[in-house]
C-alpha cells in the first residue's frame, strides 16, 4: 500500500474518530453490562462476535480480528433502548403495614396505592469503532464504547420506594488496540481501555423505622413519618486491558478467543440529604449515630465512595461461510459476575450501608448470521440466551433482572452513490423471565419488606454508518 496514501487515510480516520468521541461523551446505557457492537452485531444477536468479514468492532471485542482487515474502516452507531419494568406484589414496613410515599420534589408524604408500580427507562447509546492497517502484519484500532451501565427510574407513587427510587450509572470508555498477523491463518491482538464512570443512586431513609429496629433504642415508632431522601453522586476514571487470538483453520472457518480483564473501579463523590424539618432535626440531633454507632449522617451532605468493578469476561466465537451468500456465527460468553459481592457505601472511611448482592457467574450463548440477497443488500437474524447473574435471595428493584432471550433482525445496504459507505440497521427484542423480588431492607434502612415479581421487557433499535477508505 502507498505509504503517503496510507498516512493521509490514517490522519483522516483519526480526525473522524476524534470528532465522534467528542460528540458521544455523554452516553447513556441500560442494564449493568452492555453489548459493545454495531448494528451488524445486534442484527445477529452477537452470534460470531466480531469475526465476520471487515467488522471494525473487533477493535474492542477481539483485537486479533483486525489483522484480517486490509483497509481502513470506521463505523459509527447509535442505539435507542427502551426498557419497561412492572412490579406486582406487596411492600410493607418493619411492622407489616403498607408504607407511605416520598416525593423528593415537594417532600410531602401521601399514601401509596395499588399493589405494584412501574419503572424503566429510555436511552440513547452511541458507539464508534475504527481499524487502520499499518502494513501487511500490523493493524491499529480505536473505539469508543459503553461497557457498563445501570439505569432504572420508578414512578413517584410506586410502593417499593424504600428499596429504589432512581438509579443511573454509566461508563464511557476510549480504547486503543494493536494486532499482529503471525501468518495467513493465525493472529494475536491486545489493547487498553481508559474509562470514566459516573452516576447516582437515590434511597429513601425511614429514620423512625430504623430507630425502632435499633438495639440501642428499640422504641416502636411509626414508620414513614415525614420525608427523607439520600442521593449519592459519584464518579471515577480507571484503566483496563483486553486481548484475543484468531485462527482460520480452513478457508471458510474462523475461530476466536478473547478476554477482557476485570477493571477495579472505586467511585468517589458525595451524598446529599433532602428531608423535611422533622427529619432534619433527627439527623442534626444525632439519632442515626445513636441508633447505629458509627453511622454519622450529615444533613448538609458529605463525601461518599463505593467500589463498582467491571467484571472479567471471555468469549469463544466461530464463524463459518457456507457459500457466497450465507454466513453463520456462534458465540459463548462467560462473565465473572461472582466478583460482585455487595454494594458498600462509605463516607470518610465509615461504612454507611452495605447491600449484599452475591452475584453468580453468567453465560450467554448466541447464534446468528448474514444472508446476501444481492451484492448490495444483506439480511441478518439471530437469537441469544443470556443468563442473569442475580439471585432470588438478593435481587432488588435497582436491577430486577431475570434470564432473557434476545431475538434480532437486521439489514445491511451498500450505497453505490457513495463508494465505501454502507448503512446497517437492527431491531432486537428482549424477552425477560419474570423475576422474584422477595427482599428485606437492612435495619438501618428501615427494615421494609418487598414480596412480588418484576415483569420486564426491552427493545433496542440500532443504526450504523460504516465507511471503508
Amino acid at each position: 500500500m502507498n505509504n503517503k496514501k496510507q498516512q493521509a487515510r490514517t490522519l483522516l480516520s483519526l480526525a473522524i474518530l476524534g470528532g465522534l468521541i467528542t460528540a458521544t461523551g455523554h452516553a447513556h446505557a441500560g442494564g449493568f453490562s452492555t453489548p459493545t457492537f454495531g448494528a451488524p452485531g445486534w442484527g445477529r444477536a452477537f452470534g460470531g462476535g466480531s469475526l465476520f468479514q471487515n467488522d471494525p468492532s473487533a477493535a474492542y471485542n477481539n483485537p486479533a480480528g483486525m489483522a484480517f482487515i486490509d483497509h481502513t474502516i470506521s463505523q459509527f452507531t447509535v442505539d435507542y433502548a427502551r426498557i419497561n419494568v412492572k412490579y406486582k406484589g406487596t411492600a410493607k414496613d418493619y411492622a407489616g403495614n403498607a408504607p407511605v410515599a416520598v416525593d423528593p420534589t415537594d417532600l410531602s408524604s401521601t399514601p401509596r396505592t395499588g399493589d405494584g408500580g412501574q419503572g424503566g427507562f429510555t436511552a440513547w447509546l452511541p458507539t464508534g469503532f475504527m481499524v487502520i492497517p499499518l502494513n501487511d502484519r500490523f493493524a491499529f484500532g480505536l473505539s469508543q464504547v459503553v461497557p457498563m451501565g445501570a439505569r432504572t427510574t420508578w414512578d413517584d407513587d410506586w410502593i417499593g420506594r424504600d428499596f429504589a427510587v432512581d438509579t443511573r450509572i454509566e461508563t464511557v470508555g476510549v480504547t486503543g488496540s494493536l494486532s499482529f498477523k503471525v501468518n495467513d491463518e493465525f493472529s494475536v491482538g491486545a489493547g487498553a481501555i481508559v474509562q470514566h464512570t459516573k452516576g447516582f443512586v437515590s434511597q429513601n431513609l425511614d429514620l423512625y423505622s430504623a430507630a425502632a429496629l435499633s438495639p440501642e433504642i428499640g422504641i416502636p415508632f411509626p414508620s414513614g413519618v415525614g420525608s427523607s431522601l439520600m442521593r449519592v453522586k459519584v464518579d471515577n476514571t480507571s484503566v483496563g486491558w483486553f486481548a484475543g487470538v484468531v485462527w482460520k483453520p480452513t478457508e471458510f472457518d474462523t475461530l476466536g478467543l478473547n478476554y477482557h480483564a476485570k477493571i477495579k473501579n472505586k467511585l468517589e463523590g458525595k451524598y446529599s440529604i433532602y428531608a423535611d424539618e422533622a427529619n432534619k432535626s433527627l439527623i442534626e440531633g444525632g439519632l442515626p449515630a445513636l441508633a447505629y454507632p458509627g453511622l454519622d449522617l450529615n444533613v448538609n451532605g458529605a463525601k461518599a465512595s463505593t467500589q463498582l468493578d467491571v467484571p472479567a469476561n471471555a468469549s469463544i466465537d466461530w464463524v463459518h461461510q457456507f457459500n457466497d451468500r450465507l454466513t453463520l456465527g456462534a458465540s459463548v460468553t462467560w462473565t465473572q459476575w461472582s466478583s460482585f459481592k455487595a454494594l458498600t457505601l462509605k463516607s470518610e472511611g465509615t461504612q454507611i450501608v452495605s447491600i449484599p448482592y452475591n452475584y453468580k457467574d453468567a453465560w450467554m450463548v448466541s447464534l446468528g448470521g448474514d444472508y446476501k440477497f444481492t451484492d448490495d443488500f444483506t439480511f441478518r437474524a439471530g437469537v441469544a440466551t443470556d443468563q442473569t447473574p442475580t439471585r432470588n435471595s438478593t435481587r432488588d428493584p435497582r436491577i430486577p433482572d431475570g434470564d432473557r432471550i434476545f431475538a434480532s433482525l437486521g439489514f445491511g445496504y451498500n450505497i453505490r452513490a457513495i463508494p465505501g459507505l454502507s448503512i446497517d440497521g437492527a431491531y432486537s427484542r428482549q424477552f425477560v423471565e419474570k423475576a422474584k423480588l422477595r427482599t428485606h431492607n437492612q435495619d438501618r434502612l428501615g427494615g421494609a419488606t418487598l414480596d412480588g415479581k418484576a415483569d420486564a421487557k426491552g427493545e433496542v433499535v440500532s443504526l450504523s454508518a460504516t465507511y471503508a477508505f
